[in-house]
């Protein structure tokens, strides 16, 4: 390269990084920022501008940090990616394809959702206005799975960084029109106006959707031959390399089993809370089923310790009932008319240890401590103990068929006596999971997926909690929309471009890495303007410096993301990782953040908020020690 006889290094050429913003100029580039609107439309819907109208309804801080529990959907979408990945939906599979036809039957549901959730009276029913918001967080989750997919089917690995940037970039476009737009609006005609215009603006993303073609390749079919080569590798593993392992497989799958029952022991034992006082047929039902679930558990341990022929199709039988009466349970909970509650021991640990460390956190600024109330909700115990089921519970299914202890034990059923409904299990839900382990190995793959859970854990604290505080500071509606909405809106597309040029220039790990440290530097501009007042020059630079950051590390998440999917399983693979990104962000930090700035106060909050990014470094650096962060830039490859 010229530069390189020059003597100087081809990143600190300006002109080779504007010979950059080439990658941008692919029609299939191009596409993607279509889908990015429409994926973005939503969301700020029940975020930002739900949470200003729930303020301006006098709805308490606290409860409105408790609407993050809406974004659930973003978390467990990965339950349902199987479904939208192999599964045809007649029409809109028939006609449009998978993977568009997945998108127009989402959108569809967002129309609907979107307008009703304007119809909604928060003052008069908080009730209704959060159903209608998990409703649209479900639809909207839903497209995301499939946009997602089609993102990194269409794309060369090399203009991943590319997508991701005009998927910012039309995400962002959305954002704005969801929260500038929505407000304006509402300040004009009334939220329920508003509502209704966002809800006829997803017709935008079936326009996109009807003008686009379907991947060129058929993932299914290639999950099929990747089955096949899986079980013959296995079936060539010779009797005596896996003799060595006979007598564990039954013992480990034992204790695995034992993290799926404590909640029926700790319900018959009123081990966390004590029994009911008295007993509704509801409640006896749960009891009930527990302790079936229970007892199959325990006599299904013994069969496997004594290692029956049948034990491992039993096991299979078993996960799966465990994981659909884990379900029911929980809807039945969170719907039903006499909702029965159960505290679940593992969920109470969990949410114990998050208790110690959050008030040892606000005990170094010398706040009050949070309530061992708040933390011990009975809607956090719930969620938290069924989240921990089905990762127990998935884990012990898949042991059955790719664990080499099991077939030393149990031997292999072949594909043509499975059942169909353990033969879809396994390859829509299983085999991506397991291949994601696979190629990474499990410690790595462990780390990383603690990584993308804690990457954005400094920017999203201020989901919820941002516009509150413009108007506790003294901002107007229109001034956190023009200066929030519309300036924002162009810092964080120029953050979005640039993080697709710095990932071709610079790589994806030293990317991650300058993205995270900018994010949590951005936020003591948050600091400086709850010292200062309503001042609006230095609300102008506090919305360029976090939103720049934060386009600059959406794109670069988003990159590195694409990267870690195979392509076989794109729907449900990359599904995986954005619940992992959301796990502790959105269910979490945000459902928390309320409790926090309640009990610490604006500027603690935000002085504490930047040291979230510390365990992000951490685990990175840990990444670069083990070798993973050594890579050629794609610029420097061209």
């Amino acid at each position: 390269m010229a530069e390189a006889r020059q003597g100087k290094p081809g990143w600190l050429d300006w002109r080779s990084w504007l010979a950059s913003l080439a990658i941008y100029r692919d029609p299939r580039v191009v596409g993607v920022l279509f889908l990015g609107f429409s994926s973005g439309l939503p969301i700020m819907l029940i975020a930002a501008t739900l949470s200003t109208w729930l303020r301006e309804e006098e709805v308490t801080r606290a409860a409105i940090g408790l609407f993050g529990f809406a974004f659930a959907p973003y978390t467990f979408k990965f339950a349902w990616a199987p479904l939208m990945d192999r599964l045809p939906l007649p029409p809109f599979t028939s006609l449009l394809g998978r993977r568009r036809g997945w998108m127009i039957a989402a959108q569809i549901g967002l129309v609907l959702s979107i307008f009703a959730l304007g119809r909604t009276s928060p003052a008069e029913d908080l009730w209704w206005t959060a159903f209608f918001a998990v409703l649209v967080a479900f639809f909207s989750a839903s497209q995301d799975i499939v946009i997602d997919a089609y993102r990194v089917e269409i794309l060369p690995k090399e203009k991943l960084g590319a997508g991701a940037g005009v998927v910012v970039l039309g995400y962002r476009v959305a954002m704005w029109v969801a929260t500038a737009g929505a407000l304006l609006i509402a300040e004009a005609f009334g939220w329920s106006a508003a509502y209704t215009v966002m809800a006829l603006l997803v017709l935008v993303g079936m326009g996109t959707v009807l003008s686009i073609g379907e991947p060129a390749q058929s993932s299914t079919a290639l999950i099929d031959q990747e089955v096949l080569e899986e079980d013959r590798l296995l079936r060539q593993t010779t009797p005596a390399r896996l003799a060595p392992f006979k007598g564990l497989g039954g013992l480990l799958l034992a204790a695995v089993i034992g993290l799926g029952v404590w909640q029926p022991l700790s319900t018959l034992f009123g081990i966390v809370t004590a029994p009911p006082e008295s007993w509704s047929i509801s409640g006896a039902i749960v009891l009930a089923g527990n302790l079936a679930v229970t007892a199959l558990g325990m006599r299904l341990a013994w069969l496997l310790y004594r290692r029956t022929p049948d034990a491992l199709a039993r096991t299979k039988n078993f996960a799966l009932l465990a994981i659909a009466w884990a379900t029911v349970e929980t809807l039945w909970y969170a719907i039903g008319p006499e909702a029965p509650f159960f505290a679940t021991l593992h969920g109470w640990l969990v949410l114990g240890l998050l208790f110690l460390v959050s008030n040892w956190v606000v005990g170094l600024f010398g706040a009050a401590p949070f309530t061992y109330e708040a933390f011990m909700a009975p809607v956090w115990l719930t969620v938290v103990g069924f989240w921990l089921e089905l990762v127990a519970l998935l884990t012990l299914y898949g042991f059955t068929y790719f664990s080499r202890r099991a077939q030393a034990n149990f031997g292999m059923v072949p594909i043509a006596e499975e059942s169909r409904v353990h033969l879809w299990m396994r390859r829509a839900v299983i085999e991506p999971f397991y291949d994601f382990v696979r190629r990474n190995g499990l410690r790595v793959a462990v780390v990383i997926l603690a990584f993308i859970s804690v990457y954005k854990a400094a920017d999203v604290v201020l989901t919820l909690m941002a516009n509150p505080f413009y108007i506790d500071v003294g901002f107007d509606k229109a001034e956190i929309a023009w200066v929030s909405g519309t300036f924002g809106l162009w810092m964080t597309l120029i953050g979005g471009i640039l993080g697709g040029v710095l990932v071709f220039r610079l790589g994806l790990m030293l990317s991650l890495a300058l993205s995270v440290a900018l994010m949590a530097g951005s936020n003591l501009m948050f600091l400086l303007l709850s010292w200062v007042g309503p001042n609006l020059a230095l609300f102008h630079a506090v919305i360029l410096v976090e939103n720049v950051t934060a386009g600059l590390g959406t794109t670069v998440f988003v990159a590195y993301l694409s990267s870690l999917c195979n392509i076989h399983y794109t729907a449900v693979q990359y599904a995986l990782l954005t619940s992992f990104m959301q796990l502790l962000g959105k269910f979490v930090i945000v459902p928390s953040s309320g409790f926090f700035a309640d009990a610490v106060g604006w500027s603690v909050f935000f002085l504490t908020s930047t040291l979230f990014a510390l365990p992000a470094l951490f685990l990175l650096w840990l990444l670069w020690r083990w070798g993973l962060a050594v890579e050629t830039p794609a610029a420097a490859r061209a």
